[in-house]
């Protein structure tokens, strides 16, 4: 549940209040374990409107959106274009908290998010330390690499990363550097403003990372806007 005096809650609830204060705000997957906690501190911190998207949806989140009449609830694939370009409402901040790790199509659905956000993004989640080479991103399935990269010291059933059959939301798909992730929000036009990290894992490999990055103009070369490849449609080669 929900707690206020966990460390990490109160590290997310810090880099959210980094972000504000704004208007509205967009959370993405915030029903898991939290119950919506952190759309709801939203409210409490002056929002006058927020939305919350998850694929699920609890009976202590519907008691709860009774309480909080200005919390909006769309119910689907935060990562799906075809739901995400469904609705059209812009927000001043996003907060993206422990999901990008799941995420099979994952470059998209960081776009998808990011194009309902005006302002601000917050993202907290378990990162990777630095590499060889900046901007990695490590495919988790299959990887033999288990000492490097499994995060416990031991099997945890809450944390199955190596497994080529299980590439799904409910299990880590990716292992992801800062400079990976701050080149994919510049791609997008946003600049990270903020940035702290938490505490490390067993493995200190990994680690709790939190941002807040700006968004600071559109990137009018953007991948989403070209469907024909430039220098391709005209036969002279």
């Amino acid at each position: 549940m929900f707690n206020e005096n966990d460390p990490l809650v109160k590290f997310k609830l810090h880099i959210l209040q980094k972000a504000l204060p704004a208007k509205d705000a967009i959370v993405f997957g915030d029903i898991y374990i939290v119950e919506g906690g952190f759309v709801k501190k939203l409210i409490e911190y002056g929002c006058e409107r927020a939305t919350l998207v998850d694929t699920v949806e609890t009976p202590d989140w519907l008691e709860s959106r009774k309480r909080y009449p200005t919390i909006n609830f769309y119910k689907g694939d935060f990562s799906n274009t075809l739901f995400m370009k469904s609705y059209e409402e812009k927000y001043e901040v996003g907060v993206v908290y422990d999901i990008l790790l799941h995420q099979a199509p994952l470059v998209n659905t960081i776009h998808l998010m990011l194009e309902k956000i005006t302002g601000k993004v917050c993202i907290v989640q378990p990162m990777l330390r630095e590499q060889k080479y900046p901007n990695t991103l490590i495919y988790l399935p299959g990887n033999p690499n288990f000492e490097d990269l499994y995060p416990l010291k031991s099997e945890d059933s809450e944390h199955k990363l190596f497994d080529v059959h299980e590439v799904n939301h409910s299990r880590w798909i990716w292992g992801m550097t800062v400079t990976f992730l701050s080149s994919l929000l510049k791609g997008e036009g946003f600049e990270i403003i903020y940035e702290q990290e938490l505490s490390s894992f067993p493995n200190k490999n990994w680690y709790w990372y939190g941002l807040v990055a700006e968004k600071r103009h559109d990137n009018k070369r953007h991948w989403s806007l070209h469907t024909i490849s430039r220098d391709l449609h005209i036969p002279t080669w």
